[in-house]
């Protein structure tokens, strides 16, 4: 008999912070757990080992080379069994009870996708973080709005339970980008996800680590993150949808800022793709200052929506 829940958590060399996550999870016989360990340095092998070994209800699969978190997880929905599907960062944690409780309240319910709240902490000294403040924002919102927004503006596949067949139907995969490889993932899923659930309970914490490699933005990233928003715009236009990612031009400013003529030209490319012209890519770089204070308005009415974990 396969299970109802399939736990995907993509790992690469983290294993103390794999650890505290594992510790998260409750241990369930409707719960299957899938480390897709993304080719861990040798450095790393034996602790990722003693892992296996303290948590045998976890499977690990264990990948021959580093190709990303993307391909980790699409490699990983290879063996899912669940018939529900839900997603984890390994440097990220449940609250245990909290997800527990979630897991039982839908062991009978049938729905396409179900998103459920999180709180964000700093890694480094357990404060609040920014990180699920948008999310806390959305959940705060009214239906149906806040429904459309989980399906394309919440872009992490994290606090989403998925039924398996809305991904195997659709063919829905991660990207295998160095950056934003969940975004077209996220949007797909809240596309061709006919009933969707929200429960306010907050059942995951998303750890922030400010000034991790992770977070710079190198020439690769520069061209990827164009691309995927790119993409991403396309898709809202084509579907009739009322989101556009100004974002999009963030990399193309940035290399202009920093006289990386090279890396502008590869953003103009990406952004002509996704059908921009020289007109309307002059024009929004001209006012991206004024989108830039716009979000930064929107960044304090997120934070007035933050949830923390001594409230919860």
């Amino acid at each position: 008999m396969h299970p109802r829940y399939t736990l995907i958590i993509p790992h690469y060399n983290q294993p103390q912070q794999l650890e505290r996550l594992l510790c998260s999870i409750p241990v369930r016989a409707d719960l299957q757990v899938v480390v897709a360990d993304d080719g861990s340095g040798e450095g790393f092998r034996e602790r990722i080992q003693s892992l296996q070994m303290a948590y045998p209800w976890a499977y690990f699969l264990l990948l021959p080379e580093n190709r990303g978190g993307g391909s980790a997880r699409n490699e990983a929905l290879k063996v899912t069994q669940g018939e529900y599907v839900l997603f984890a960062d390994a440097d990220d944690y449940f609250l245990t009870d909290s997800l527990n409780s979630l897991l039982d309240r839908y062991a009978s319910i049938s729905f396409d996708m179900l998103c459920f709240d999180a709180v964000a902490i700093d890694n480094a000294t357990d404060k609040p973080s920014s990180r699920a403040d948008r999310l806390n924002w959305i959940m705060k919102r009214q239906s149906p709005e806040r429904e459309q927004l989980l399906r394309y503006q919440h872009s992490e596949p994290w606090c989403k339970i998925v039924r398996r067949e809305i991904i195997e139907k659709n063919g829905i995969q991660f990207d295998e980008t160095p950056i934003l490889n969940d975004v077209r993932f996220s949007y797909l899923v809240g596309f061709h996800s006919a009933h969707v659930l929200v429960d306010a309970s907050v059942c995951y914490c998303v750890c922030d680590y400010k000034g991790s490699v992770g977070k710079k933005m190198t020439n690769e990233r520069k061209i990827a993150y164009t691309r995927v928003l790119v993409q991403t715009n396309r898709f809202f236009r084509e579907n009739a949808l009322p989101y556009d990612y100004k974002r999009v031009f963030r990399p193309f400013v940035l290399s202009i800022l920093r006289w990386e003529w090279k890396d502008a030209g590869a953003c103009i490319d990406e952004l002509r793709s996704g059908g921009e012209n020289t007109f309307s890519i002059g024009w929004n770089v001209c006012v991206y200052p004024v989108w830039l204070f716009q979000w930064l308005l929107l960044k304090h009415r997120y934070r007035q929506a933050r949830r923390t974990l001594d409230a919860v």
